[in-house]
């Protein structure tokens, strides 16, 4: 099922794991599979897909200012709906990574997700209005921030710290 065709009738939708992290708040799809790309429980081709995605976005989406500084508001980043096809087919693609390890994840929808505090073209992003403690992460994975810019970088890293231990 793509994501436009799951029932919505909202402003805004996010695609979120069904754990809890630092924020107090479901983690997003791209947080999500990058604590997996960490934890190294992703294929090589996984990683290349989630890199050229999260590049991708990168490219086309303005970056909120509030990651400039490492998102010290604790904002969230909601989809403005319906989402232009080009970006629904990568995120059911990022979709698909969390379903093949076992992630559970929902699409939600709403109309005033918290305080507004961004907007672009594509997105808003919101303070939530409710925030609970983190919760277990799924087994393997670390709570950690997540970096600015391309993830790329860090497999690269990882390779050739890799190539000379070995």
């Amino acid at each position: 099922m793509s994501l436009d065709d799951r029932p919505t009738e909202r402003s805004y939708v996010r695609v979120q794991a069904r754990y809890r992290g630092r924020l107090g708040v479901e983690v997003g799809i791209f947080v999500a599979v990058d604590h997996l790309r960490r934890a190294g429980i992703l294929s090589p081709d996984e990683e290349a897909q989630y890199f050229d995605i999260d590049d991708w976005f990168r490219a086309q989406l303005p970056n909120p200012p509030f990651y400039d500084d490492g998102n010290s508001v604790g904002a969230i980043t909601w989809f403005k709906s319906p989402l232009p096809r080009e970006m629904s087919e990568r995120v059911e693609t990022m979709c698909a990574i969390l379903a093949a390890h076992d992630v559970a994840y929902d699409v939600v929808g709403s109309d005033a997700p918290g305080e507004q505090i961004y907007e672009d073209d594509f997105q808003v992003g919101d303070v939530a209005r409710v925030r609970d403690d983190p919760s277990p992460m799924p087994e393997g994975l670390e709570f950690s921030p997540t970096s600015a810019g391309s993830k790329r970088q860090f497999a690269q890293e990882t390779t050739r710290a890799s190539a000379t231990l070995g």
